[in-house]
């Protein structure tokens, strides 16, 4: 019996482990934050290729005698950017 009042104690003073609600809470947290700076990062990267489309566009206009001009090859949304 003083067994079993010696692990019970020892049981009750340890810290119990994360409910499986804490750690899907804070997986879900970090999977939001980890969204939130991709959306960051592209919304970055669209600006600056919207500049850079800029610039080009402009010195093509104001400098070149070209009836056309060739872009490399791009996706959809920078085409629409574009």
């Amino acid at each position: 019996m003083a067994e079993l009042d010696l692990l019970g104690s020892i049981l009750s003073t340890m810290e119990r482990p994360p409910a499986a609600a804490e750690g899907e809470a804070r997986r879900a947290r970090e999977q939001a934050a980890r969204v939130k700076k991709l959306q960051e990062q592209e919304k970055r990267q669209k600006v600056e290729f919207r500049k850079r489309m800029e610039q080009e566009v402009s010195a093509f206009i104001q400098a070149s005698g070209e009836p056309r001009r060739r872009f490399q090859p791009m996706n959809k949304i920078e085409r629409s950017i574009l």
